[in-house]
């Protein structure tokens, strides 16, 4: 990997995270370099996971099964610090936070598109110019339809988040007894 041209100060990197989030579109980039990384941590999982099941089904050694089990847990890892990484504060690092700040988030936006429709009512109402009050409510209505698509999101994320959450458990569970019989 080549280095950067410049030599980078310890607070660059918040820097220029600061600078593409303050833009629609950079926060839109930073959202989606956010999900094609999560997408790609758990095609990883779900390949680990299916390449053990084969071994497994071939009677291969149990010692492999071990191994497996440490690399899904590290897999596991990896996907969360990717979660934390892509965070608008330090507040929200795990994964359950970030669906749950998602969902509020999504009505708190419904509930300003609702206000901007009847902003634009009122103003129809009282004889304002009909294309603007036709293009306020034309933009609260996508306003709307964004706000469901975050919630959606947001639902999605906390559905991954305990299905993360459990297979983590669980392969905790099977190293520790691994670990135990082989004492």
């Amino acid at each position: 990997m080549s280095q950067p041209a410049f030599a980078p100060e310890p607070d660059d990197y918040h820097a220029i995270e600061q600078a593409v989030r303050e833009t629609p579109r950079g926060r839109w980039f930073l959202e989606e370099f956010a999900r094609r990384h999560r997408l790609v941590d758990t095609a990883e999982v779900i390949g680990a996971i299916e390449k053990l099941a084969q071994e497994t089904d071939t009677g291969l050694r149990l010692g492999f099964v071990y191994h497996e089990a440490q690399e899904l847990a590290r897999a596991l890892t990896e996907a969360q610090a990717g979660f934390a990484e892509v965070k608008p504060d330090e507040a929200t690092a795990d994964p359950a936070t970030v669906a749950g700040t998602a969902v509020r988030a999504a009505t708190d936006i419904a509930s300003a598109a609702e206000r901007l429709q009847t902003i634009g009512e009122a103003l129809r109402s009282k004889g304002a110019d009909t294309d603007l009050c036709d293009e306020i409510e034309t933009h609260a209505g996508g306003i709307f339809i964004a706000a469901a698509y975050e919630e959606l999101t947001g639902k999605r994320i906390a559905v991954v988040a305990e299905a993360l959450r459990r297979i983590e458990e669980r392969l905790a569970r099977l190293i520790e007894r691994w670990e135990m019989e082989i004492r």
